[in-house]
């Protein structure tokens, strides 16, 4: 799974901060905001809200602002070359725009992308003998949003100081994930997937 932490570049919506943050002594509260891009809908904003919630609370972070922004294919793809210089769609992007760990603070940006994680969901996800599994309502999957979510718990956990270049930073990020993921009630997303580093 191909993952990119973009901490260092300007998110593209760093330069158009509607209003200020305070800073972590005054703040009091995480402000999650989830955008929806891509045209067609999984109805999956309520599921990333919570996700981010759960996450950022088991991590530690009691306030702070953070955006989760879902686009498709092409938008991410125009992100992930204006931000890294690497052309094609990445499955997630993490700005971190001022986290502080041991001040609880969270403040970032993370993008997802909706085609590369239903792909991912499709390709890694089929039962025995290879056939898709039936789609439910709309054509998305419970283990498609699942997949989403991964991408989130993923951004966050970069958030949070996690690191996958080495191997055993690789392990405990990604098990790391799997728990989280477990816990909220998706499984061991990953796991579940037999990925290995470098994909």
């Amino acid at each position: 799974m191909t993952r990119r932490r973009a901490a260092q570049t300007q998110s593209p919506r760093a330069a158009h901060r509607a209003r200020p943050i305070p800073p972590p002594a005054q703040a009091t509260r995480l402000h999650v905001r989830v955008s929806w891009r891509p045209i067609r809908s999984w109805r999956a904003v309520p599921l990333l809200e919570s996700v981010a919630r759960f996450v950022a609370a088991e991590e530690g972070f009691r306030a702070g602002e953070l955006s989760v922004v879902v686009l498709g294919r092409r938008a991410m793809a125009t992100l992930h070359e204006t931000s890294l210089a690497v052309a094609g769609a990445t499955d997630v992007l993490t700005f971190d725009l001022g986290t502080d760990r041991r001040a609880g603070w969270l403040e970032g940006e993370i993008y997802i992308c909706a085609d590369v994680a239903l792909q991912q969901s499709r390709n890694h996800r089929r039962p025995a003998g290879g056939a898709a599994p039936p789609g439910t309502a709309g054509g998305i999957r419970a283990a498609d949003r699942a997949e989403l979510a991964l991408y989130l718990v993923h951004g966050l956990l970069h958030l949070s100081g996690h690191e996958d270049h080495t191997r055993a930073g690789f392990a405990r990020m990604h098990a790391r994930e799997d728990e989280l993921l477990r816990r909220m009630g998706h499984g061991s997303v990953f796991g579940d997937g037999e990925r290995g580093r470098g994909r």
